[in-house]
């Protein structure tokens, strides 16, 4: 592409962007170093980023003409050049051109200009380049380059050490995914040869307005920082801002972590009345009412009275469980037909066999079942919990941000519920925002949920719980485990290196093991403490017993009437 200066204002960089506004393909500008704008052209072309990897600049000087020569020299030293610049300078020696590399490791940095010789081109012996041809590895070296780097610490503490992100031990205020990602930068930047030069805020994501909060993001948008040393969880809408590397380094998890309550959780665990599938409960029914229908017609045979009370009544009491012994006692007693005696033994056994397997269900799903963990938000929403939080950047995000910012990553009207219910809605007994230490001692209460990442929260849970505790501890996801990526500001001229470095680490297992070594320690419950059933989890039966007891009053109740009624009428005259 070859660009007339002509039509280039000098005022602005709109007409330029105009002819090199192109990012995804490379574009090549030829430009001539003795024409009079040439010096206006390279200044607007600067201020406008368009020295990077996607245009191609080939400057064509003349050794004859010192002043000038030195005039571009001058003006590349100013320009705000990059280590992914391609610009080459072509000094015409007479019988040949003599190409040279220019470009800059940081020049915001402080960075002077670098040159490198490539070859020469002539139009006998064509072009004759150095045995070096990738750029990017003539550029490996940053030669001690300090790099800005921005990183997130909750509470954004003083006395700030840069050991503290590489630390493979639990740091107070430090996430896993800034650890983790701390640690992949640390073989990179000995690769590389450079320094970080750290700013610490206090979020990962912030709005890119003016005079916002400092954050991650918004640092990177700005140009104010080069490389994020942290990751972070991305969303489309962010890549406007800023640019990822990949592969990802770490991951994102929180939860709520609380203690299952003694008095058992009603809904979440009524398992009470389904050992039996609705079939085996329609198919026993089915055989009661026609055991009845049989032992009626026996009773009318006999000529007893109310033969169809008597054989719904006898039908219902060998259901309910009598003594074995007894029901057969009864039977001989009551029962003087052989079909009478054959349908009493029908429905008996069929009543035990039903009593034997459902218990024997009931019994082994609460020896062997899972603790009554919530399922869902909905069970934390129906809970007595308070809920109470971590002090984190997407926590506030969370709460500042409603109805755009959802732990789940898209759009979660349970959340809302969640936020507006037990949180906006909800009477407190403590503050919103507890520290690890005391939101894991509010927990062994029992009456607070408190939400965290699980490195974190396991650092106090394996030093501070027993194994009785450890046994009745619970936890429901907020943020599922989800990649997170090293970010760099937009078009970043580093970008590259680091991916090229990233994979490198990723395929020869270095940021597995990173990963594996801060994991930390995640103490479980050791399965000798016994737990104890909940009363939640046999409300059913004891309520079916309440309904039974109320049936057979009003039962009695009736028959007392029916008798006075019966009495009082033989009485009569």
């Amino acid at each position: 592409m070859r660009v007339s200066v002509k039509n280039i204002d000098n005022t602005n960089v709109d007409d330029l962007q105009l002819y090199l506004n192109h990012w995804t393909v490379h574009t090549g500008v030829l430009i001539a170093g003795s024409c009079n704008q040439t010096i206006n052209v390279l200044e607007l072309a600067s201020r406008g980023g368009l020295f990077d990897a996607s245009h191609i600049w080939l400057i064509l000087d003349n050794a004859t003409d010192y002043g000038n020569a030195m005039a571009i020299d001058d003006a590349l030293q100013r320009m705000n050049l990059s280590v992914d610049a391609d610009v080459v300078v072509a000094t015409n020696m007479g019988d040949r051109y003599e190409l040279m590399d220019v470009f800059n490791f940081g020049k915001i940095q402080g960075n002077n200009l670098e040159r490198k010789y490539l070859g020469t081109w002539s139009e006998e012996s064509g072009l004759n380049v150095s045995a070096s041809t990738f750029k990017y590895y003539d550029r490996w070296d940053f030669h001690n380059l300090t790099m800005r780097a921005v990183t997130v610490v909750l509470g954004r503490p003083k006395a700030f050490e840069p050991d503290m992100l590489t630390s493979l031990s639990y740091t107070k205020g430090i996430s896993v995914f800034t650890k983790t990602a701390a640690q992949v930068l640390e073989p990179i930047r000995e690769t590389h040869n450079l320094r970080f030069n750290y700013t610490v805020v206090g979020r990962w994501i912030g709005t890119v307005t003016k005079n916002a909060s400092l954050a991650v993001m918004n640092t990177l948008y700005w140009h104010e920082q080069d490389i994020a040393c942290t990751s972070a969880r991305i969303f489309s809408n962010w890549l406007q801002w800023v640019d990822i590397c990949h592969p990802p380094v770490g991951k994102i998890e929180s939860r709520f972590f609380y203690l299952i309550p003694d008095r058992g959780i009603g809904n979440y665990e009524n398992r009470f009345l389904t050992p039996l599938s609705p079939a085996v409960w329609w198919c026993a029914v089915g055989a009661g009412i026609f055991c009845a229908c049989v032992l009626a017609v026996s009773a009318a045979i006999e000529k007893r009275p109310r033969p169809g009370v008597y054989a719904v009544l006898s039908v219902l009491g060998a259901v309910c469980q009598q003594a074995y012994e007894e029901g057969i006692q009864i039977i001989d007693e009551q029962l003087s037909s052989q079909g009478g005696r054959l349908t009493m033994l029908v429905i008996g056994v069929t009543s035990m066999l039903l009593y034997n397997y459902y218990t024997s269900s009931v019994v082994s799903w609460l020896l062997s079942a899972a603790p009554p963990t919530l399922q869902d938000i909905d069970g934390l929403i129906n809970s007595d919990f308070e809920l109470i939080f971590e002090d984190i950047g997407y926590t506030r995000g969370w709460f500042e941000d409603a109805g755009f910012f959802y732990y789940s990553g898209y759009k979660n009207p349970k959340e809302d519920v969640l936020r507006l219910k037990k949180v906006t809605n909800a009477k407190r007994s403590k503050e919103l925002y507890q520290p690890v230490e005391y939101g894991i001692e509010l927990i062994k209460t029992g009456d607070f949920a408190y939400h965290t990442e699980p490195y974190t929260a396991y650092q106090s849970i394996s030093r501070t719980f027993d194994d009785v505790e450890l046994c009745r501890l619970g936890s429901l996801p907020m943020i599922n485990p989800s990649p997170t990526y090293i970010m760099t500001q937009k078009r970043s001229p580093y970008k590259q290196f680091f991916n090229w470095s990233l994979m490198r680490l990723k395929e020869r297992g270095h940021i597995t093991a990173i990963q594996a070594r801060i994991a930390g320690f995640i103490a479980i419950c050791s399965g000798s403490t016994p737990r104890a059933l909940a009363l939640g989890q046999a409300a059913p039966a004891f309520g079916l017993l309440a309904v039974a007891a109320f049936v057979s009053l009003f039962i009695l109740l009736g028959e007392i009437i029916w008798f006075r009624w019966l009495m009082e009428t033989e009485l009569q005259p």
